[in-house]
């Protein structure tokens, strides 16, 4: 039976990944959708708005993959690189049918009332400023801290009503100032509610079925937003997506299988957005301290992956790849024996393309040194031998499908 995603699921994944981007400002787009939908909802938009605003909230930063963009933007608010992320965000989801009803209000989230667009659609010129409304809100919010938000209401009450009639529509700034009348509209933005509100949230409109290939669409937008977090790993995650499904098939998996491990190699990095770009960017070895933040990593691929169903098994494969058969890889330390085929394949493909690819504290490496490097993998008992041999055997090949995207 051909696997199904449901779109709901996958957008609240997507949302999770972007949350990983803030490190310490954790669930910002989630508080964005809350703070928009019960603005929406005190305008009287039907539900398939609502719908549609709240999955522009969760989604508004996906042009966004730098800990450091997102810090200039959450506090500073009039950072000169506003507009950047906005466009990123639109050509991101712009291809994908379903995400493509809330391209232009993320396009459009930084842009004031009265400079929108003349020709742009009545309810993306709408939504667009209550994404921009909200995520005003949440940056004071985020300023005064999260703690007790009933402390700060009316300060962040007035400096909205201030932004009437340039930034944002007087009608709109109404609406937000009679849903933040009540105390449980502050209350709920603290974090341990958040994640409620949006389990309870119905999202019919997005309770979409997709079938496989076009979840590759979604996998692929993923993977774009990871490897633009640093130039030294830009296509680190399609080259490591290629390399396992042509490893895949030259071992004989099926078809199916194939295409599940190439979406396990888009997405086996989704969690090193929380890793600070200072780190991914050092030019010499980490520290013990730094380490220990980049080892989160694949601990955060795995959660954010396992609860979309139907990807269960493709979490797994994608969460090991720092696995090794030796049992001394990380973050489960699992043995040989709980690493299947394909999640060994995704291992010595993150290498392999790694490896091929210029990183700031070394350049890339010739073929003949990889294949030297791995076989001492092997050695060690890191890496499947059996995968090995197979891409190291027809080297150009290999080398082909790691890099072609480079």
């Amino acid at each position: 039976m051909p696997l199904q995603i449901d779109l709901r699921s996958a957008v609240y994944a997507l949302s999770d990944a972007l949350d990983l981007v803030g490190v310490d400002d954790c669930q910002h787009g989630k508080r964005v959708a809350m703070i928009a939908r019960a603005t929406g909802l005190l305008l009287g938009l039907p539900e398939s708005r609502l719908d549609n605003l709240v999955c522009a909230g969760l989604l508004h930063d996906v042009g966004v993959s730098s800990t450091a963009a997102h810090r200039r933007l959450v506090h500073e608010m009039d950072a000169d690189d506003t507009q950047v992320h906005c466009e990123r965000g639109r050509e991101l989801l712009q291809p994908f049918a379903h995400l493509s009803l809330v391209a232009e209000a993320v396009r459009h989230h930084h842009t004031p009332w009265v400079e929108l667009p003349s020709g742009l659609d009545e309810a993306d010129a709408i939504d667009s400023n209550l994404i921009l409304l909200a995520d005003r809100v949440d940056s004071l919010l985020l300023r005064e801290g999260l703690g007790n938000p009933l402390v700060h209401r009316e300060c962040i009450r007035d400096e909205i009503q201030a932004l009437a009639g340039r930034e944002l529509a007087p009608e709109l700034v109404a609406a937000f100032l009679g849903a933040a009348a009540s105390e449980a509209f502050w209350i709920a933005l603290v974090p341990r509610h958040v994640k409620a509100w949006l389990d309870e949230l119905p999202l019919s409109a997005w309770r979409v079925t997709i079938d496989f290939p076009n979840f590759r669409h979604v996998a692929r937008l993923v993977s774009s937003i990871v490897d633009a977090k640093s130039h030294f790993t830009a296509s680190h995650s399609l080259g490591v997506a290629q390399l396992a499904g042509h490893l895949a098939q030259r071992m004989g998996l099926a078809e199916g299988a194939r295409a599940q491990v190439e979406i396990a190699g888009l997405m086996h990095d989704v969690g090193k957005l929380c890793v600070p770009d200072e780190i991914v960017e050092k030019p010499a070895r980490l520290t013990p301290v730094e380490f220990s933040v980049m080892e989160r990593h694949s601990f955060e691929t795995w959660q954010i992956l396992r609860h979309v169903p139907g990807l269960e098994a493709i979490a797994e494969w994608a969460a090991f790849h720092h696995e090794a058969l030796n049992g001394h890889g990380y973050p489960f330390r699992h043995k040989g024996g709980r690493l299947c085929m394909e999640a060994r394949i995704v291992a010595v493909a993150d290498v392999f393309q790694a490896l091929a690819q210029e990183r700031p504290y070394r350049g890339a490496q010739p073929a003949e040194e990889i294949s030297g490097i791995l076989d001492g993998f092997v050695t060690k008992g890191v890496l499947d031998g059996d995968v090995v041999a197979v891409a190291t055997e027809d080297m150009e090949a290999s080398w082909y499908a790691a890099t072609r995207a480079l």
